[in-house]
């Protein structure tokens, strides 16, 4: 069975955005944004969370996106700066541990699936509590601080391949991996002396027929880049058959053609205050 080449990150960040979608419209609808607000986005990746906040502060409302790379912001502007919210938005390069922007410059602060790849998290949070005016809210997304499922019925193979993706991720993370960086933020928000309000978590549920956005995120992102050829040589070979033949859209067995499929993907919403 062949693997199918790496695609740009930036449209694995698409994916995953589109398949977050419809619980992501209505976990901002619960933080109950100001209308007419500011906010700033701090790693909107390719602008379509900042779209969808613009959409909920109304006409009179601003979201400024950062991202560090100028790809990125122009993968931002390109998807999502043309439409009809693009005067309520704007993306320029910016970073997280050293913001571009006066003291309390903003109603909130949004950083979504962000924090966990800043090594200097507590530096990041400072920032944050700086430009954000008094009273303002600082607001910390987290996917998966609880394992998904992907593989239902193959609850060993599963927990191999994440421990596989978990010791990958150490590469960037550093000294812990992203998986125990994402369970460590409420520690570094309290750690940053803030004050932390709020922490929901929302569980997506999507089961056969699947909606073509979750079997594109799932097939593409999760079996393809996750948990694709780089994860090879840290799983034993019977695991790797197995893997294959369960998550590769030419097997026979893939698991995404199973009429009982489902998948179950946790999000947590930190809310804190300076």
């Amino acid at each position: 069975m062949t693997q199918p080449e790496t695609e740009p990150f930036t449209k694995s960040l698409e994916r995953m955005n589109l398949f977050q979608e419809p619980e992501a419209r209505v976990l901002i609808a619960d933080l109950d944004l100001p209308e007419g607000s500011r906010g700033l986005d701090v790693g909107c990746g390719v602008g379509l969370f900042a779209l969808w906040l613009a959409a909920a502060i109304g006409p009179r409302g601003h979201v400024v996106g950062i991202e560090p790379s100028k790809e990125r912001v122009e993968a931002a502007r390109a998807l999502v700066g043309h439409g009809p919210l693009a005067s309520r938005l704007e993306f320029r390069e910016g970073d997280a541990t050293k913001l571009d922007a006066p003291d309390a410059s903003f109603d909130w602060v949004w950083c979504g699936d962000v924090l966990h790849h800043v090594q200097e998290t507590g530096r990041a949070l400072g920032e944050f509590a700086r430009v954000v005016r008094p009273g303002g809210r600082i607001v910390v997304k987290e996917s998966q601080l609880l394992h998904g499922s992907f593989l239902p019925g193959h609850p060993a193979l599963e927990r191999r391949l994440r421990q596989a993706e978990m010791e990958w991720s150490r590469h960037e993370g550093g000294e812990f991996s992203f998986e125990e960086r994402r369970q460590r933020t409420l520690a570094s928000l309290r750690a940053a002396g803030l004050s932390v309000e709020r922490f929901r978590t929302y569980l997506l549920e999507r089961r056969a027929p699947l909606p073509p956005a979750a079997r594109d995120y799932i097939q593409r992102v999760v079996f393809e880049r996750n948990w694709g050829p780089r994860l090879r040589d840290r799983l034993a070979p019977d695991d790797w058959t197995r893997r294959s033949a369960l998550c590769e859209a030419e097997s026979r067995t893939f698991v995404l053609d199973d009429p009982d499929y489902y998948c179950l993907y946790p999000i947590s919403v930190l809310v804190a205050r300076r």
